[in-house]
């Protein structure tokens, strides 16, 4: 018989030490060595400390798609509310630090050869591994005395109410920890266990762990890519790089060299339109306060509803244009004045004397309407094509307009200042999310094609990536498909798969041998058999989203991330942080950033305060 861990005078459990159970140990450690308290943690989780899903053995053409200077485990003052007595360095100075450098290639980083890493460096994801790994070392050495840290390298089956308001947390090796408080933060659990058996053959419906799943299509063969996002281009980065491939300088732009091992590519999405490219990061870009899509206005138009549940149509969005439009025009102006910090005070100045609208209707009437008309539609509204040809020379050309746009850069492109309002606020659109957040039909519409149109706006590949979509394409090794929502008719025997065109004027189809769904959405917490969060959502221990309908489905908890259960009570002991919350919160999958408010952390400070009170204070 195993005997119990007994819990010291505090005792916490964290379960999944990815980033986000990193950031809870990294602020508990903060806060111990500001105000000593006795605590012990209790760390499970069966892999190593700090990387998650980010996994050490990935080759260097998967890479991140935030530059690497806004990526840290380390607290700074600026991002958090509480302590911040821990210092270290982002992914872009640990490297530095280590003479890591850069291939001409763009991506093959090695110690000593190749040009310096720089801040705006898209890099491979196994050094975000490295990095993250190292980083929780230090954060565990860093812990005082009072701190004890307790690891478990096995995953825990089950949390259940203990005696006297505690949790009992079971771990697979019989080990059962007795805690004050449990913290569930697994991350995209679904990914670590066997994906589901296709329901027919070649068709590939988890493209991750990369690039072992693409193994059975061999060259010459046709494969169908669904998708054109961040996955989509890891998928045909394996099937090109990674089959020895290579990109060449041209003065007209890269030009592909085949390795005569890829496969041909069909490329194709719902919407039929391309992600937009992650434009170029000045060190010196300005940064400024959001000047109508702010947390006061949310919080204005919430007590106008008499539930306080906002409708996303009428409430929120209103602001978000009008915001992407302000940035627009300060943008111009900023490159009138050759100062965008002076832009910035003018237009704040303005809105404070006259409001929004009055400035937003001077700027219209002097420099013209702006471009965003429609930006946030999820589809090309109205657009038709009159066959292949037309929408293959249509979506070439939005690739390579975007890359100028991307190329010029953020603080010089207007188009992109705009678009990233949609990245550097959203913690105002978080504030819009967190309870008593959205209508249902809102709820509905904000995970469902806002959030996708988001995605394919401001978290799109790294402009490499697009420049080399459009060799591939000259190449012939990738042929778009037909045209937005193709038809997919599943092959009959051994016969091939067919795309077929539902929105070009001249029908079209083609035919191929493999077909890999290119994209990545966790499924609901209790559709993931012989998981954690499917046992505690199946004993009625946390409900889901799922129950309002539409796409959002993550787990259901309050504002300090406790669970709420199957009838409707919060359990004041048992919290769940990260990406299995989607729809509770909104965007809870990345690695902080340094010298920004960091929702993360904070987050992570809300649920310790709210389980420890006694030695976690918030406010410095």
């Amino acid at each position: 018989m195993v005997t119990p861990i007994r819990p010291s005078v505090a005792t916490v459990v964290i379960i999944g030490m990815g980033s986000r159970g990193l950031g809870l140990l990294e602020r508990l450690v903060s806060h111990c060595l500001t105000r000593p308290a006795p605590v012990t943690v209790h760390l499970v989780d069966p892999r190593p400390l700090g990387p998650g899903f980010h996994t050490p053995g990935q080759p260097d053409h998967l890479l991140l798609n935030t530059v690497c200077s806004q990526l840290t485990a380390f607290a700074d003052e600026r991002m958090v509310e509480g302590p911040a007595p821990l210092s270290g360095p982002s992914l872009a100075e640990w490297c530095q630090e280590r003479d890591l450098r850069l291939a001409d290639d763009g991506h093959t980083v090695s110690v000593g050869e190749g040009r310096r890493i720089r801040a705006n460096d898209f890099l491979p994801r196994r050094l975000l591994s490295e990095y993250l790994a190292w980083a929780a070392g230090e954060i565990v050495t860093a812990a005082p005395d009072c701190l004890t840290v307790v690891r478990h390298r096995c995953e825990a089956v089950d949390v259940r109410p203990g005696a006297a308001g505690t949790e009992v947390v079971e771990l697979a090796d019989g080990t059962r920890v007795d805690a004050d408080a449990v913290f569930v933060t697994v991350g995209h659990h679904s990914l670590y266990r066997p994906a589901a058996p296709a329901t027919e053959p070649r068709l590939i419906t988890r493209p991750y762990p990369l690039p072992e799943v693409l193994d059975d299509i061999a060259p010459g063969e046709r494969v169908a890519v669904l998708g054109m996002g961040l996955t989509a281009m890891d998928v045909i980065a394996s099937l090109t790089l990674g089959r020895g491939g290579r990109h060449e300088p041209h003065a007209s732009g890269p030009r592909y060299v085949p390795s005569g091992r890829e496969p041909r590519i069909v490329l194709a999405n719902r919407s039929g339109l391309p992600s937009r490219s992650r434009p170029y990061l000045a060190p010196d870009r300005v940064r400024c306060a959001p000047l109508a899509l702010t947390a006061d206005a949310v919080a204005r138009l919430r007590r106008r509803r008499p539930d306080g549940r906002l409708c996303f149509a009428e409430d929120v969005l209103p602001l978000i244009e009008t915001e992407m439009e302000l940035v627009y025009h300060r943008t111009l102006r900023a490159r009138e004045l050759g100062d965008a910090a002076a832009a910035g005070r003018e237009f704040a100045d303005r809105v404070r004397q006259d409001g929004y609208a009055t400035l937003l209707a001077e700027c219209r009437a002097r420099r013209g309407p702006s471009p965003l008309g429609g930006i946030l539609s999820p589809a090309p509204a109205g657009r038709q094509w009159a066959d292949h040809d037309e929408y293959t020379r249509w979506f070439t050309g939005e690739v390579a307009a975007d890359l100028v746009e991307a190329r010029a850069g953020l603080g010089v492109s207007p188009l992109k200042e705009a678009l990233e309002v949609l990245r550097d606020h959203r913690d105002v659109l978080r504030t819009a999310v967190d309870a008593p957040g959205l209508d249902d039909a809102s709820l509905a519409r904000f995970f469902g094609e806002f959030s996708t149109t988001v995605n394919r706006l401001v978290i799109g590949p790294q402009l490499d990536r697009s420049a080399e979509l459009l060799a591939l394409v000259g190449a012939g090794v990738v042929r778009l498909g037909p045209g937005p929502r193709p038809k997919v008719v599943a092959p009959a025997g051994q016969g091939p798969w067919k795309l077929e065109s539902t929105a070009l004027l001249l029908p079209a189809s083609a035919e191929v041998d493999h077909v890999v769904h290119a994209h990545v959405r966790e499924p609901a917490p209790e559709r993931v058999p012989g998981s954690l969060l499917a046992a505690l959502a199946g004993a009625g221990r946390v409900r889901s989203l799922g129950s309002r309908g539409g796409p959002a489905h993550g787990l259901d908890v309050t504002r300090e991330g406790r669970g709420i259960d199957r009838a409707g009570r919060t359990q004041p002991r048992l919290f769940f942080l990260g990406p299995h919350t989607e729809g509770s919160g909104y965007y809870n999958h990345y690695v902080p950033s340094p010298g920004v408010p960091s929702r993360a952390l904070m987050d992570a400070e809300l649920a310790l305060s709210t389980s420890l009170p006694s030695v976690i204070t918030r406010k410095r």
